[in-house]
């Protein structure tokens, strides 16, 4: 088979795996606006992008706000941790009673 009309062979572009060329493409839709065209012009896809786009944001999130901005957990991580301590604690104390009750 032969190349696409039009007689040349397309090579499609490779999505960008340098985060300096993501940043790029990132930078470039913040100043146009336009996601789908740019999308379109670097051939990926807008849920790629948004995801990127996402990456960005955190980054920046951590980075203005210290390294526990973006990772300070909210009310129900906080919730959950605690749950996770008690039964922690109580797993502990029970493995002592065992102890002491088996004699060791």
């Amino acid at each position: 088979m032969g190349p696409p009309p039009g007689g040349e062979n397309v090579k499609k572009a490779e999505s960008p795996e340098n985060p300096e060329e993501k940043w790029q493409i990132v930078l470039e839709v913040l100043k146009s606006g336009n996601v789908a065209e740019t999308c379109r012009k670097y051939e990926i896809a807008p849920n790629l992008y948004y995801r990127w786009k996402d990456e960005v944001e955190a980054g920046a999130k951590a980075a203005l706000g210290g390294r526990s901005a973006a990772a300070r957990p909210d009310a129900e991580q906080e919730k959950r941790i605690k749950q996770l301590e008690r039964a922690l604690g109580r797993s502990h104390l029970q493995i002592e009673i065992l102890k002491n009750v088996l004699g060791e």
